[in-house]
């Protein structure tokens, strides 16, 4: 387990050489209530990362699987190594790919769409589209949105599970 907030950047040392660049802040440098919402929102996309990768490992297609544990990593670290106050918001390139709508239609070129339950789809969206509106955060409120987003992403992982339950139960 990391320490909280462990994978932000540690300050500069003194013996720092002149060109390389200042590092964001550290935990220290947070008010608590930020500290909260980061946590929340690490919380929350551990969360949907675990089911999206319970998804992921009901896949016959090894394919589909391997594009649902990159949007399974990309929920994670969007929710959480993206999310450092002082920066520009924006989400990596790599990161708005693996969590784009498509995730629905699985890995390219198979010709079959990923396995999924009945209800799952949407979640599964959801999920990917609130832990993609993670980073923005620090531009704003960033106890408040990240605290929404957080909740909203807890809301739709729910859902996602309570579909997957469902259909277990039925099948």
């Amino acid at each position: 387990m990391t320490t909280p907030l462990s994978w932000l950047p540690l300050p500069a040392s003194p013996g720092r050489a002149e060109d390389e660049p200042a590092s964001g802040p550290d935990d220290q440098a947070l008010d608590p209530v930020q500290l909260a919402a980061l946590h929340r929102g690490r919380d929350a996309g551990e969360a949907a990362a675990g089911w999206v990768r319970e998804l992921a490992g009901r896949q016959e297609d090894e394919r589909h699987a391997l594009a649902l544990e990159h949007a399974a990593a990309g929920i994670e670290r969007a929710s959480h190594q993206e999310v450092i106050p002082g920066c520009d918001g924006q989400l990596a390139e790599e990161l708005r790919y693996s969590l784009g709508a498509d995730v629905l239609l699985g890995a390219t070129y198979t010709g079959t769409l990923p396995e999924l339950a009945p209800g799952e789809r949407l979640p599964l969206v959801a999920v990917c589209a609130l832990a993609a509106a993670m980073p923005s955060c620090v531009l704003g409120d960033l106890p408040r949105e990240l605290t929404l987003l957080a909740d909203e992403l807890d809301a739709a992982t729910t859902a996602g599970r309570a579909a997957t339950t469902a259909t277990g139960s039925a099948g």
